[in-house]
């Protein structure tokens, strides 16, 4: 599962910090949805009628799909699909593979033709009828709307909504769903939906999101309490952090400025080249009158950050 961009950080020095390995950015139960979709090709064999061509076809696509191999699926499939455009099975295994190249990419740029062509080949799937593992489709169609950005996020509601209705329901439905709620604002669903994800399957991550949901809200209270319950939960760093420029945030809103020094002062303890600690212990020291203490932080944040936007609004105007 992709994380909201955090929206309390000016450095970019910062952004970067102890994100998680690459392979893990995109999805948060990308396993869960591998095997979900190997069960579904066994499906696709049992479905599809039986002559020595066709049989050939599913092994070989099989095996592919158990290799991970999804570039070769792709360029498989073409072949089938040269001949047979609507055949409903190369459709979808050319879809699913598109999506999960488009996953393993880096930058959007990269990613936005596979999941075009993951769109193109399960919507043209989704117009033959009685074909298999519609739920299925439609969950992959959700996915890949809302990785393509927010102004798609309507579509990867609608196509989720409609996999549930299907029958099929993958460990992150509930979270795709939370997720892009909150992309069109409509934290009210939003938080229903990552309640229920919190209610099959609790983790840091769901946490986090709805950490950041409640602050969008305003509901400070609720927001701080999930917060703290995140980083019971976690480990790793970034989510530490993402945790507590939150919790600081809040505090400070609160007047309660002991309370976000100690957050700020735990980010640096696991991150000493976080600007944005120091931009804010700065703001602290500032609300507390010690101009001394707060254009102190503040220079150490352009120290490490010479663009900081916010440090240099406070020493330079």
């Amino acid at each position: 599962m992709q994380l909201p961009k955090d929206r309390f950080n000016f450095s970019r020095a910062s952004q970067g910090y102890g994100r998680r390995k690459s392979g893990l950015k995109m999805l948060v139960s990308g396993i869960v949805v591998v095997l979900s979709i190997t069960v579904g090709a066994l499906s696709i064999n049992k479905i599809m009628q039986v002559n020595g061509n066709e049989l050939s076809m599913r092994e070989e696509l099989k095996l592919l799909w158990e290799q991970m191999n999804y570039e070769q699926i792709n360029l498989r499939c073409e072949e089938i699909l040269d001949s047979s455009p609507l055949n409903p099975e190369a459709l979808i295994y050319n879809g699913f593979s598109f999506f999960y190249r488009g996953v393993a990419k880096f930058t959007l740029e990269d990613k936005i033709p596979l999941f075009d062509q993951a769109i193109k080949h399960l919507r043209l799937a989704d117009l033959v009828e009685d074909y298999p593992l519609k739920g299925s489709v439609h969950y992959i169609l959700a996915k890949t709307y809302y990785h393509k950005g927010r102004y798609y996020s309507d579509l990867a509601i609608d196509y989720m909504l409609s996999s549930l209705e299907l029958g099929y329901q993958g460990a992150d439905s509930y979270e795709y769903l939370g997720l892009a709620y909150s992309e069109l604002g409509e934290y009210g669903k939003s938080v229903e939906y990552f309640e229920k994800a919190l209610d099959q399957n609790p983790s840091d991550t769901l946490y986090l999101v709805l950490g950041q949901t409640y602050f969008s809200m305003e509901e400070f209270s609720r927001a701080e309490e999930t917060l703290l319950r995140c980083l019971n939960a976690t480990t790793d760093v970034a989510t530490q952090q993402k945790a507590r420029f939150l919790l600081g945030r809040i505090y400070m809103n609160r007047e309660e400025y002991l309370k976000a020094e100690k957050q700020y002062r735990e980010i640096l303890a696991i991150n000493r080249n976080s600007a944005d600690s120091y931009f804010y212990l700065g703001s602290i020291y500032d609300e507390l009158n010690d101009t001394i203490k707060a254009r102190a932080e503040w220079r150490k944040a352009l120290e490490i950050d010479p663009t900081h936007h916010g440090a240099r609004q406070k020493l330079y105007n």
